[in-house]
């Protein structure tokens, strides 16, 4: 009598055989774990530590110290004397700075984007800024600047010893004494000019990826050079100008190398003149007040969260994708 084999009954796997089954379903959680721990201790943890610190106060019984919930540090945030004075340096970085270096950069592209013979060569002169450090930008900047005596004509910095050229007087830009928007004026040119290689970059790459029958097109319709810029260049290439806008704002709001690199530590020569938001919480942090500090930095992130959000609801109005 012959013995009957069930077809449907599956064979048993061994432990090696699951763990390697097991392993190609979930290899690619297995290859995120280690970013997601990174990730938790260094990104989500120090969200959720400075949401509880900026509502954490600390209060002052009969009984002694004991922690409550409130809006306490926050108020010391906008109660801070100068505090009108760094929210507007803060703003005025970056709606000044942004626009000015995208359109620079844009122009610049375009313009090497036309000559193609020394091509090479001005993409690498106009990146080199990127690849120095801000600090030591800043520390050319300030000897650019800087003047010793207003009286005496060689002891005046490169840009006053070329004003002087032209009959100027030379004008105290970063000393003690100085006007502050003649310190935010410097700012502001080192801003500009230290974004210029990596948007020159971005922008100029996407122009090579243009197709040039739009151009000749444009130019058997009789377009002239600024309307095919503003017609046919810029809708083509909206996505990276968008991007680089985006990200340009977000790093303006957070602007504070430019102002350590150029004045140190003390933010200004007129008593922190030209602090902002950034410097004001590191200025916390280093005075012991983590609570404020973390109030600033949420103030500082609802700023660039909402000029954020406006961005791409203009961009999807304006960018063609």
């Amino acid at each position: 009598m012959e013995a009957t084999v069930d077809m449907n009954v599956t064979p048993q796997k061994s432990k090696k055989q699951k763990l390697k089954e097991f392993y190609y379903n979930q290899k690619g959680w297995i290859f995120l774990v280690p970013t997601m721990i990174l990730l938790l201790i260094f990104t989500f943890y120090p969200i959720v530590n400075t949401l509880i610190s900026a509502f954490k106060n600390n209060y002052e019984g009969l009984s002694g110290t004991y922690n409550g919930i409130g809006v306490e540090n926050f108020k010391k945030v906008i109660q801070y004397k100068k505090f009108t004075n760094v929210l507007t340096n803060t703003l005025l970085f970056a709606f000044i700075s942004v626009p000015v270096s995208t359109i620079l950069a844009l122009l610049i592209s375009v313009w090497l984007n036309s000559i193609k013979w020394i091509q090479k060569l001005y993409q690498t002169i106009f990146f080199l800024p990127y690849l120095t450090n801000a600090l030591a930008i800043g520390a050319v900047f300030a000897a650019m600047f800087n003047i010793i005596n207003p009286t005496n004509p060689t002891s005046v910095g490169l840009i006053n010893t070329i004003l002087g050229w032209f009959g100027v007087k030379p004008i105290n830009w970063i000393n003690v004494g100085s006007n502050v928007w003649a310190n935010r004026f410097v700012v502001l040119l080192y801003e500009v000019w230290s974004a210029l290689p990596f948007k020159i970059l971005i922008l100029f790459s996407s122009l090579q990826s243009v197709n040039k029958q739009y151009y000749q097109a444009a130019k058997i319709d009789g377009a002239g050079k600024v309307s095919t810029l503003l017609h046919v260049t810029v809708p083509l290439i909206s996505p990276m100008i968008s991007y680089l806008v985006v990200t340009g704002f977000i790093g303006g709001f957070k602007e504070y190398t430019a102002i350590v690199g150029i004045f140190g530590t003390n933010m200004g020569p007129n008593d922190g003149e030209m602090n902002t938001m950034v410097g004001f919480i590191y200025d916390r942090i280093n005075d012991g007040g983590t609570g404020v500090a973390a109030a600033g930095a949420l103030i500082l992130f609802a700023i660039i969260f909402v000029f954020t959000l406006i961005n791409l609801w203009f961009s999807k109005r304006r960018v063609h994708y």
